[in-house]
Order: C-alpha cells, then structure tokens, then sequence
C-alpha cells in the first residue's frame, strides 16, 4: 500500500457509518439514497482495504465487529467534526431550517400548511425530509424531527436533545364510502371489525393497541390484512376502497371533509374514544432556543393546537 493510500474513499467511509448508525445494509442504502448493492460492495471493499472484519455476518446477523466497533467510533467522530464544522458556515446567518418528519405526518398534515409558515418567516429556507426514521442529531443531520410515538413505546429521549409533545389524537376506523355501505348492517360493535378487511402500516400493532382500547383481547396470531409501510400509502388504499385503516384527526381530516372518506360507527355498541400514541418535536438541547427553530417550533405548537 502506498503512502497515498492510506485512507479509504469516502464513499466506503460514508456507507460505513451509515450502517453502523442504523444497524443494517437496507437502512443504511435508505439513509443514502442507494442501491442497497451499492452499500453492501463499499462494506466489502472497506473491509478489503483495512485488512479485517467490521462486520459480524454469523448466522445471518448483520452487527460490528469489536474491531469495526472501534473503527465506526472513529470515524463517526470524524464525520460529527466534519458536519459541525459546515454546519458553522450553513447557520452562520441562521436562516437555514432542515427538518424531518415521518411520512404520513409530512403528507397529510405538515406540507399543505407549510405556505402559511412561508408566508410568516419568509426569511427561512426551510427544506422538509420525509423520512420514516429519526434523524442522528449527534452529527446534526436535521434541526428537528416529528414523529409518532406509540405510548407503548420505550422510546427515550435522544443524548443531548429535548422534546415536547405536540398532540396526543384520537384514533378511530375509517373506509371509503362505498366500502362502509358494503358492510352496513354487519358492524354492531368494535369486535366486527375483526372479521373485516384491516389495513396495517408496517405491522398489526396499531390495530392491536386499538383493540385493546376497546376492551377486546386478542390471540397472539397476528390480524390479517396487507401492509402499507406509510400511513399515507395506507389511508390510499382505504380511500380506493380496499378495506379499513386507522386514522386521526391530523391523517384524515381533509379526506373525512371531502367524503372520500368516512369514520366508520357501529350500531349497537358505541366505539370507545382511544389514544394510542402522540406526535413529538424532537431538536438538539443546545438548538432548543435559537431563534428560527424556536419560531417554527412555536408555530407547529400553535398550528397542532388547532387542529
């Protein structure tokens, strides 16, 4: 190896730390907006090239190595240096804000009122991510993050980060018209819906947690019905008449007004109100009051208390 060679390319580098911050190949391509291919020959070449295993592939895992351990240690800490300094030079004037959020917040919610931000602080560049991960406020990849936290979550609060909750709504069914005319007369109570088509976003959990509020305790055997990933690609499918998804006040409002979609009441036994989770702004404590995220984190609290 030559002297000129002592460092490897930075896209090795980059692909590197992203699987170590996320904890897999598929996530790491995500985060960079890559081929997951592209992520996993820069893991084999970095390892060629430092001469050892970073990466544990035992029985299918995909976790560090202790020496890739130590090697993501290092060189997340060089990565942290290189974005705080060019953060210094992005925020020296401060009218830059980044922030992301999760899909279907971003989709029905955020974006259509984001004229209205614009038009009070037309003085901020603001960009929105919509991402379906949080972002690593240690290397200050956003300035502040939304999303939707499950109240039995074991969610903590980020190193170094504070967050408020912006909205804690209430979850209810909901069906195209045509499809809640389909099953008229069938649904008398919450358990009906058992024996209906459910949509699910990434898993059964939310439709679970529903149940449960509903005084209903289900078998372990997981509900049925297709997967979505993303609220908004969910409430899609409800709207196009393929079945029953859950929804709130800040997912399906505008649909419910529109009558593309109706929340779904049975007829013999009312449903009961149920809160699953709430909506949190998450930023870095020594971010908290600087003066543009504070206007638009005051903004979004003002804009959530509305709706």
């Amino acid at each position: 190896m030559t002297p000129s060679r002592t460092v490897p390319s930075l896209a090795m580098l980059r692909a590197f730390d992203a699987f170590g911050r996320v904890g897999g190949i598929r996530k790491a391509a995500q985060m960079l907006e890559v081929d997951h291919a592209v992520v996993s020959r820069h893991l084999s070449a970095l390892e060629a090239f430092v001469g050892t295993a970073l990466i544990d592939r035992r029985a299918g895992m995909r976790a560090l190595t202790s020496d890739g351990a130590e090697y993501h240690r290092r060189i997340s800490a060089a990565f942290q240096e290189i974005s705080n300094a060019t953060l210094m030079l992005r925020k020296r004037h401060d009218q830059q804000l980044l922030i992301w959020c999760s899909p279907g917040f971003a989709y029905h919610w955020l974006s259509p009122r984001l004229s209205a931000f614009a038009d009070q602080d037309d003085d901020i560049a603001f960009e929105l991510r919509s991402m379906d991960y949080g972002p690593d406020f240690a290397i200050n990849e956003a300035d502040g993050d939304i999303r939707y936290v499950r109240h039995t979550a074991s969610t903590t609060v980020p190193a170094g980060c504070r967050w408020i909750e912006l909205a804690t709504p209430t979850v209810y069914p909901v069906a195209s018209p045509t499809f809640a005319e389909s099953i008229a007369g069938r649904l008398r109570e919450a358990r009906d819906l058992l024996g209906m088509r459910l949509l699910h976003e990434e898993s059964d959990a939310e439709w679970r947690l529903w149940f449960e509020s509903q005084g209903i305790a289900l078998p372990p055997s997981t509900i049925a019905g297709p997967r979505f990933w993303h609220a908004h690609v969910m409430l899609d499918a409800a709207k196009s008449g393929q079945g029953i998804a859950l929804a709130n006040d800040f997912l399906a409002r505008n649909d419910l007004l529109s009558g593309q979609l109706v929340a779904l009441k049975p007829t013999d036994l009312p449903l009961r109100p149920a809160s699953i989770g709430s909506y949190h702004f998450t930023a870095r404590s020594d971010r908290w009051h600087n003066g543009t995220l504070a206007r638009f984190r005051n903004w979004l609290i003002r804009e959530a208390g509305r709706s």
